[in-house]
């Protein structure tokens, strides 16, 4: 397939997922709250999933996170990443499955035909997209009818994501930039990805997929960390610790605290 160029608003996003792939693929089995929050969203994803033995693509596979799952309930998969980086990855993983398949591309423009998949999925990446709607509107049409959309969000209503976003990565941005600046850090490229992406309430993460004709089915919260940052940074065994009694308390009327949303909707049947 043809490599597609991601869109040059995205570009921080790529150049910090080039630099840090291989710490990010290493992040899913640290035993803190960051890799907590990517295997809890990873197995809720797993649990709405609906599609056995059904070819799936995951728009922004990231390094290739979703594949053994997949691949263990009988499907073949295609993973899109705008990282050439995370491809690579990908790629060195699964190089001899040819049930496997990987490429560089932007979740807006696609290179695959109308409704070749029963199920798409798309895991932190919607967030970060300059042009929303059409991710949603490619995403449906690579789907086929009455197959199964899954996307996370971060959720506005959460003190953890709205503190993280809009006070704690930019005061660290600023402070780098007086120690060094002369010198680009890692947390400064880390503020250049985060600052495109915008938080959702449950209701305009719904309200964005049902614009373009999606058809919510169910929609679950993760990650409930009551540490604001630094303090989950600080003391990462006790964040990590309320965390995971928050996750498994299972109460309804503590969902607004959720660090993000995973929604699940159908492309209707014509």
């Amino acid at each position: 397939m043809n490599r597609l160029i991601c869109d040059g608003e995205s570009a921080a996003t790529v150049d910090f997922f080039d630099q840090s792939a291989e710490d990010y693929y290493r992040s899913y089995q640290e035993n803190s709250p960051d890799g907590y929050a990517l295997r809890v969203r990873r197995e809720k994803v797993l649990k709405l999933f609906d599609q056995p033995r059904g070819k799936v693509v995951d728009v922004g596979c990231g390094p290739a996170v979703m594949t053994q799952a997949m691949l263990e309930r009988g499907c073949s998969f295609w993973g899109v990443d705008p990282s050439p980086r995370m491809i690579e990855i990908s790629r060195k993983l699964f190089q001899e499955n040819e049930r496997v398949h990987f490429l560089s591309g932007d979740a807006m423009r696609m290179d695959f035909p109308d409704g070749q998949f029963d199920a798409v999925l798309c895991m932190g990446v919607i967030d970060a997209l300059h042009d929303r709607h059409q991710a949603v509107r490619e995403m449906l049409r690579v789907l086929k009818p009455g197959g199964t959309l899954i996307v996370s969000f971060t959720n506005l209503s959460s003190p953890y994501s709205w503190w993280k976003l809009y006070v704690f990565y930019p005061v660290v941005s600023v402070l780098k930039r007086i120690r060094a600046t002369a010198v680009r850090s890692r947390r400064q490229d880390l503020w250049a990805h985060m600052k495109k992406r915008v938080l959702f309430t449950e209701r305009a993460a719904h309200q964005l997929l049902t614009s373009e004709g999606a058809r919510i089915t169910e929609s679950v919260g993760y990650f409930y960390n009551i540490l604001l940052s630094p303090l989950d940074e600080i003391w990462p065994r006790g964040a990590l610790w309320l965390t995971q009694r928050l996750e498994e308390s299972r109460c309804q009327s503590l969902r607004w605290l959720a660090a993000g949303w995973i929604v699940k909707a159908r492309k209707p049947s014509q």
